[in-house]
């Protein structure tokens, strides 16, 4: 009996202790963080357990794992540039892996458009509600992939042109978009500069890891520009394995490798070749027939990691072009009959003949050094050197040669011919430096600092000379009288620029996280430019605020000034009296409506609409020149603004996605005490509607197409006037900007085909743009016929362009 309740009791004591045991049992919780927009891994995260103060970091690969008892817990993740998320598990034998998703606070405050390469790692082959448009932005280029002709798809951005590479953006001119490479800026990052109505951007593709573009409002970090930011980010290249790919079109030659170096480097490098001036050949076009662009770049990024911690990226670009313009000789003949001179009857014969050539050379080169260093868990520090070289090289050459020929009881004759000589060298070369910290002093409270110093010399030569040679008999027949003349161009003197000078940098910004669903970002900077002794103080507010519902709500303020390029300055000295900065105060508010259409949110419908309002001061005008180049008053005589509202739906559904963007606009700009009044600015396009659309028909086939509809863009008339005493006829300048060229339209498409093989893979296109070969106009030349008649001839944009492609990828 004795043994029996001991037995009892030892089995009792046992349970116990085996139930105390399970209570102090722990399970391991393992997860990932990852970029909510592109899905890529953040490590370095902090993971913190608010119930019992514990926590952790993520690794190199953004995972973690946390031992915890089996109850409910709340984890709080943050990270440097992401808003901090709370999540409750509830902690059990069994659980899966955690996927937690965190939103750049960029994202959340501005308006930015995310173009993630689909070349980046990320945790699954989903698509990001913010990043719908990255994933097609190479499909909607026409002819050959352009990150900044892509762009022109997008709200806010109007071109006008499907061949050219400048846009406007909300009103402002093509000069006040800032664009950056990992952080360098760029200037007139184009090929082909030199035809009036095409041009490539220099970027490849291939090695985009992101892009964001920010079309107002943008933080205190950038600065100098007035209207939009494009910051473009190459990524790094594979460590583990060797990729490339080789595309072969009619206009175009690409290929991209990349791999390791060693166990703790990378390299990736692309290069490209155009043979446009061969395809042009072929088009019944004569503009566009008798240009003969060719350019080619090469690119790289090479990394290497001193410890999961700390890296170093080397980046370069080296781009040159050739441009020849060498239209056929014009002639033009007639004869009149009963024509009277000297008191007597005879015949007159008229003849014009002209001849253009246009010739045109370009190189720019681009190294880059980056430091990138995460301090903790909680603090990172980049340092940055950049060299930029750029060197244009243009020349223009005009012949008209008049003949006119009288043969009464005489033959008399008077020749004349006009040559128009024009050149422009110009070479840019900058130096900077910058270094930026960034710190979560809390998880609701963390600051952006940084400093800049740039150094540039500008060198810049035009001549434009007109020599005037004549030949008759008329004054003193039989003998024959020579004149020669040679005058220089009003409008662009003979002239030598030299100015050296530098720019010196400073940012901060405050981002509060309020509550989960507000976020204030109170910043400002400073920039000082030497040339004109002026420091400029540009105080900036963005805030964002989520409703429960999936509506978010932004807005911002702030000052944004443009130091004047070399062009723009009325001096090379440096002096306080020289061409101030520019001025744009911005004013946006805007309301998107995120709607998912399944579970993970990868099916969607998003709206948007943003208003804005752009006041302009300082500014410095502009009017169209010898060959309707831009050229700028070199004073701040002006003063303008810019208001309009964009709109903007897209849908991503399996196999099909699509977007729509819409801009209303008025743009108008005053010059002071000229008694005239406002004129609209050269980028006030009223209407801006783009389409585009892509559909996936499964086993390999897919299609993409793209519609552009622009109300037309302003421009300055000429009317005809007749001289009654010398009995000739003039074109003369009508108010400026007081007439629209006629409405733009054009539809591109793309057709693909993907075949998959065990060791690479094969992708065949045929591109169409405008394919229904809408008549667009440019603008307008005011000529004269044989007998001076005025006429006006339309200038046109490209035709119907085919191309066709095949694309390998191993």
């Amino acid at each position: 009996m004795l043994k029996n309740i001991i037995n009892i009791n030892l089995f009792a004591l046992l349970i116990l202790f085996s139930s105390s045991l399970n209570s102090f049992a722990q399970i391991k919780v393992t997860g990932k963080v990852i970029d909510a927009s592109t899905n890529e891994p953040l490590p370095f995260a902090n993971i913190y357990i608010i119930e019992n103060g514990r926590g952790t970091t993520t690794d190199q690969s953004g995972e973690f794992k946390i031992n915890l008892k089996p109850k409910v817990f709340t984890l709080q993740v943050s990270f440097v540039g992401y808003r901090t998320e709370k999540l409750k598990i509830s902690v059990k034998i069994g659980l899966s892996p955690l996927i937690i998703k965190l939103y750049s606070t960029d994202i959340l405050l501005q308006e930015v458009t995310v173009y993630a390469s689909s070349s980046t790692n990320s945790t699954d082959g989903t698509i990001s509600p913010l990043s719908l448009q990255s994933e097609k932005i190479r499909e909607i280029s026409s002819a050959m992939p352009d990150v900044l002709r892509s762009v022109q798809a997008l709200p806010g951005i109007s071109a006008n042109n499907e061949f050219s590479a400048e846009y406007n953006v909300r009103g402002g001119n093509k000069d006040e978009n800032l664009v950056l490479v990992n952080g360098a800026q760029v200037y007139q990052p184009f090929h082909i500069k030199e035809a009036a109505n095409a041009s490539v951007g220099i970027f490849n593709v291939d090695l985009i890891k992101k892009v964001d573009l920010i079309t107002g409002g943008f933080s205190a970090r950038y600065g100098d520009k007035m209207s939009s930011v494009l910051n473009i980010n190459y990524r790094e290249g594979n460590r583990k394995l060797y990729k490339g790919s080789a595309t072969f079109s009619l206009a175009y030659l690409d290929a991209y490798a990349e791999g390791p170096l060693g166990s703790k480097g990378s390299f990736i490098l692309g290069a490209r070749k155009s043979y446009l001036e061969y395809v042009l050949s072929l088009l019944n076009f004569e503009d566009v027939s008798s240009a003969k662009p060719s350019f080619y770049d090469i690119q790289g990024v090479l990394s290497y990691h001193f410890t999961p911690k700390n890296k170093i990226l080397l980046e370069f670009i080296h781009s040159g072009d050739n441009f020849i313009y060498d239209p056929k000789k014009k002639n033009s003949f007639s004869l009149e009959s009963g024509f009277n001179f000297k008191d007597e009857v005879g015949f007159r014969k008229l003849g014009i003949s002209s001849k253009e050539n246009n010739n045109a050379d370009y190189f720019s080169n681009l190294i880059d050094i980056q430091s990138k260093n995460v301090l903790s868990s909680k603090s990172l520090l980049n340092l940055e050197v950049s060299y930029y070289d750029q060197i244009d090289r243009e020349n223009r050459f005009t012949q008209s040669d008049y003949q006119e020929n009288i043969s009464i009881s005489n033959e008399y004759f008077r020749n004349v011919t006009v040559k128009r000589d024009f050149q422009d060298n110009l070479r840019i070369k900058t130096f900077e430096g910058k270094t930026s910290f960034e710190s979560l002093l809390s998880p609701f409270y963390q600051i952006r600092s940084g400093l800049g110093y740039q150094n540039i010399f500008y060198e810049n030569k035009t001549s434009d000379d007109k020599t005037v040679e004549e030949r008759k008999n008329f004054s003193s027949f039989a003998d024959t009288t020579y004149k020669k003349t040679i005058t220089q161009s009003v409008e662009t003197p003979n002239d030598t620029l030299n100015a050296s000078s530098y720019k010196f940098s400073g940012y901060l910004e405050n981002i509060f996280q309020l509550s989960q669903k507000f976020i204030l970002n109170l910043g400002g900077r400073i920039d000082y430019f030497d040339l004109n002794k002026e420091t400029e103080l540009s105080p900036r507010v963005s805030l964002s605020y989520q409703l429960n519902t999936g509506t978010t709500i932004r807005g911002a303020w702030g000052y944004y000034y443009q130091s004047p390029i070399f062009k723009q300055l009325a001096s090379t000295i440096a002096s306080d009296t020289n061409t101030k900065s520019q001025k744009a105060t911005h004013y946006l508010m805007g309301i998107e409506q995120l709607i998912p259409l399944n579970n993970n949110s990868t099916n969607f419908l998003k709206f948007r609409v943003d208003g804005y309002y752009k006041k302009y001061d300082n500014l410095i005008s502009s009017f169209f020149s010898t060959f309707d180049r831009l050229s700028y008053s070199k004073k701040n005589d002006a003063t303008g603004y810019a208001e309009g509202v964009d709109v903007y739906l897209s849908l991503n559904i399996p196999h099909f996605y699509s977007w729509i963007s819409y801009g209303y606009l008025i743009a108008n700009e005053d010059i002071l005490d000229d008694n005239i009044g406002a004129y609209p600015r050269y980028t006030d396009q009223r209407h801006t509607l783009s389409v585009v659309a892509g559909i996936d028909f499964g086993r390999g086939w897919s299609m993409n197409t793209r519609f552009n509809y622009g109300s037309g863009y302003p421009y300055t008339p000429r009317v005809k006037k007749f001289n009654n005493d010398k009995y000739t006829w003039s074109w003369v300048k009508s108010k400026k900007n007081s007439a629209y060229l006629p409405a733009y339209k054009r539809v591109d498409v793309r057709i693909n085909k993907e075949f998959n093989f065990s060791s690479f893979n094969m992708n065949v296109f045929v591109d169409v743009s405008n394919v229904f070969n809408f008549k667009n106009i440019q603008g307008y030349e005011y000529k004269f016929n044989a007998v001076g008649i005025p006429f006006k001839k339309e200038v046109e944009l490209w035709p119907i362009v085919p191309t066709l492609g095949i694309k390998f990828t191993f």
